[in-house]
């Protein structure tokens, strides 16, 4: 017959055991997160979307285990999105057209989806960072791009160091004047301005037209 000891004993190891198995999940690269099934469901588990530093790699197919189950691989044509930590991830269908090294953005049903980080959502305005890894240091970079819903396309906001695409910026948000100008001025400098403006300005100037 076991004595109290006994059971306490072999309840203790369980429970170490347990709360070890996250453990040793993130030590292998994974984080808390979800994944969104195409039917809208959303899994708990632990995901693992990139390689260890310091050469990174950000995979095309996120890793992902399930409480009980094995690993899994999803690809964005696989999930609608995931959560991976405090990052969240949409799966769209982006066209990345190139001419005369002027970049456009088309969000077109039937084209090969990718995995987009997404920043804020507010209203109609979506601002996502698209991620990349540098060949020559394996660090992982990105580029924010805005996407108006309803819109067949997103706009690069910024040009690396050169700072705000305003050309292209006064082309995608034509129909809101007092952003155009404050483009054009200079008065807007950096990404979350030109969030906060459109928001704050532009959708007021709508609905005191209405």
């Amino acid at each position: 017959m076991r004595t109290l000891e006994q059971y306490l004993n072999r309840w203790l190891t369980c429970l170490l055991l347990l709360l070890a198995i996250p453990l040793i999940a993130q030590k292998k690269g994974y984080e808390p997160g979800y994944i969104i099934t195409l039917e809208g469901d959303t899994i708990q588990g632990m995901v693992r979307d990139r390689s260890a530093e310091p050469f990174v790699e950000i995979y095309a197919r996120i890793r992902f285990r399930a409480p009980k189950k094995s690993k899994r691989k999803y690809g964005p044509e696989n999930i609608l999105g995931y959560g991976a930590g405090n990052r969240v991830f949409e799966s769209i269908p982006l066209r990345e057209d190139a001419a005369f090294f002027r970049f456009r953005y088309y969000v077109q049903s039937g084209t090969e989806q990718v995995f987009l980080q997404v920043i804020r959502r507010q209203r109609e305005l979506t601002w996502y960072h698209r991620e990349f890894v540098h060949d020559d240091n394996n660090y992982v970079d990105y580029y924010p791009l805005f996407f108006r819903e309803g819109s067949p396309e997103m706009v690069r906001v910024t040009q690396g160091m050169f700072g705000l695409k305003r050309q292209r910026l006064l082309q995608y948000f034509h129909d809101c004047a007092a952003l155009m100008s404050a483009l054009e001025t200079g008065k807007l400098k950096k990404v979350e301005e030109v969030y906060n403006f459109y928001l704050e300005s532009c959708r007021l100037r709508e609905k005191n037209t209405l």
